[in-house]
């Protein structure tokens, strides 16, 4: 009789794709959590103000541009008070 080789555990999601994103994402929060309001809202603003414009460059809509132009105001105006 032939003895049954044991197979190594190891951590649930270490070895995946999945599992390395969510540690980051752990870390990140982390980050997050560190940060003053007024820093979470300056950089909420400046990832749609960046999102509204590739999406303009991406899809040549007026609708779009305009909404991103208002984005960049906006984003203009909080770094003036801030």
């Amino acid at each position: 009789m032939k003895k049954a080789k044991k197979i190594k555990k190891t951590k649930a999601g270490k070895n995946t794709l999945l599992g390395g994103a969510a540690k980051s994402l752990k870390k990140l929060g982390k980050g997050i959590g560190s940060m003053s309001t007024t820093k979470k809202i300056v950089g909420g603003a400046t990832l749609v103000a960046l999102g509204l414009g590739y999406l303009s460059k991406r899809h040549d809509h007026s609708v779009t541009t305009a909404a991103a132009s208002n984005a960049e105001d906006s984003l203009a105006e909080l770094d003036g008070n801030v």
